[in-house]
């Protein structure tokens, strides 16, 4: 072992960095996954709205007041 040379850590440029790290955004910067996860699982108070520009609405809440808005 005493004779054993470290192997040097190859320098990767910039560029060849950040494409690997593009396969894990390859849906863009995710912020219209967010955008439709809030849309979906949206379970708060507001029957319908708009919330920071995010169109979001409680179904149950509409199914209940259906009749009365």
């Amino acid at each position: 072992m005493a004779g054993k040379k470290k192997k040097k850590p190859k320098k990767v440029d910039a560029r060849t960095e950040a494409l690997k790290g593009r396969k894990f955004f390859s849906k863009g910067s995710g912020e219209n996954d967010m955008v439709r996860q809030a849309q979906r699982d949206y379970n708060g108070s507001y029957i319908s709205g708009d919330l920071g520009g995010v169109e979001v609405g409680n179904p149950s809440y509409k199914k209940y007041y259906k009749g009365v808005i």
